[in-house]
């Protein structure tokens, strides 16, 4: 698809060359006209003045006086000449030398003829009545000289107008794409929405753009309102859930089951599959993913106090959870959903750690994570089953469980990679997650 700069360009290039094709043609026309018509208009003048000096004798004989013309029709060939034709009387100039005047057409209009020596005549003829005489008088004049002069002239005027042309083209090239910057301007808060440094699109822009991002906003404004009911109708039904489960949790204790200890056990673990499910799933709905611009998590900021809370949590056990983030990193993302993404990382791995946990955050594009524990690890034939997409653990049993069950279920939301492996830094268990910068949206 082309761009909108190249279709505006290549419009306006096609007009101004058709515009200065056409007034090239018009100008020369019209300088070879000027020419043909002050040519045409000396010859009858000089017709004019061989009628004035041309007498008739009483017995019809022309008489001409030598000098009472140019002398440039003396001169052989010098591409003016004359014929002077009544009844059979004839005379023509002497420029002619021993060539015969070409033949011509009787008419008023002018004509070009073949000449002596490839020259190329103008001529006119005229008929007038002196003295009772019919006199017709036939003037003709070369046109290479001035055709050449004309040539040149077209050349250097086509040379001036091309530069002119391609002047004014590159001129209308920089007038339309600094026309189109806003455009450009649209594009860099985009960009600067997808980080999270913008909540929405400027709207200082050209009216013809102004409804486009004003429709965009709304949007995003809708999308906002949107994730904010879908949480509160999720947090609501959390409510809502946690009395009956409550219930059940309760009667797991009641007389009757107490007396049935396999029917019990059963119960049990049956309301905290139920219990689990219920957590996974309302984790899962709630993420917000890249499908609300605007958003963007401060590692350097969150993952600090995610990390003192993790201490006081596991103060019993004396962890050391140590961290390597760049300063000032942001990621386009939300910031619940990241928080519940390093919370289940961290949390997994201090459950497993004997005393080391490390969490690293490269400085690259997008969001490379890493978290480390000194723990025993996890077996290569687990780990191929946690490998394995859509496969997990079981849910139940703690450590690499539910957690992990959620982290992927967001790295997944956001088109990301998750990897497991052993690691060489600690000797345990190792996570790797790579969220991309550059995402579809889901």
């Amino acid at each position: 698809m082309r761009s909108l700069l190249a279709r505006l360009s290549l419009g306006l290039s096609l007009s101004l060359i058709l515009l200065f094709a056409l007034q090239w043609w018009v100008v020369n026309s019209a300088a070879r006209s000027l020419a043909e018509g002050y040519v045409v208009s000396r010859l009858e003048h000089d017709a004019e003045s061989f009628l004035a000096n041309i007498n008739f004798s009483s017995d019809g004989e022309m008489a001409f006086g030598a000098n009472h013309y140019n002398p440039i029709y003396y001169i052989p060939f010098s591409g003016h000449y004359f014929l002077l034709q009544s009844g059979g009387q004839l005379q023509r100039s002497r420029s002619l030398w021993d060539q015969a005047f070409p033949a011509y057409d009787i008419t008023d209009e002018p004509q070009y003829l073949a000449g002596p020596v490839s020259q190329q005549l103008l001529v006119i003829m005229r008929e007038y009545s002196k003295q009772g005489n019919q006199l017709r008088i036939v003037v003709a004049e070369d046109m290479n000289p001035l055709q050449q002069q004309l040539d040149q002239f077209e050349q250097y005027y086509a040379l001036i107008s091309l530069v002119v042309m391609v002047l004014v083209i590159l001129l209308q090239a920089g007038i339309a794409k600094r026309s189109l910057r806003p455009l450009g301007f649209v594009i860099d808060d985009m960009k600067r929405l997808e980080i999270g440094e913008v909540a929405e699109l400027r709207e200082d822009v050209p009216v013809e753009i102004q409804p486009l991002v004003k429709e965009f906003n709304h949007l995003l404004q809708l999308m906002r309102q949107r994730l904010e009911r879908s949480r509160s109708a999720l947090g609501n039904l959390a409510h809502a859930l946690k009395t009956p489960l409550t219930v059940m949790m309760q009667l797991q204790e009641a007389d009757v089951l107490k007396q049935q200890p396999q029917l019990q056990g059963q119960f049990k673990d049956q309301t905290n599959q139920i219990r689990q499910i219920i957590d996974r799933q309302l984790k899962r709905a709630r993420l917000a993913g890249v499908s609300t611009p605007g958003l963007s998590f401060d590692a350097t900021k969150e993952l600090d106090g995610l990390t003192q809370i993790l201490r006081q949590i596991y103060a019993d056990r004396g962890l050391q959870i140590e961290l390597d983030i760049p300063a000032d990193k942001f990621f386009a993302g939300d910031r619940e959903d990241m928080m519940e993404l390093f919370g289940n990382l961290l949390d997994n791995a201090c459950k497993w750690a004997n005393q080391r946990v490390l969490l690293t955050v490269c400085d690259a594009p997008g969001l490379v994570v890493s978290v480390q524990d000194d723990g025993p690890g996890c077996a290569p034939e687990l780990r191929q089953q946690l490998d394995q997409r859509g496969q997990r653990l079981d849910e139940s049993t703690a450590g690499h469980g539910l957690g992990l069950a959620i982290v992927r279920d967001i790295v997944e939301h956001y088109q990301g990679k998750l990897t497991f492996t052993e690691s060489e830094a600690l000797g345990g268990f190792r996570v790797d997650v790579v969220l991309p910068v550059n995402r579809q949206i889901s």
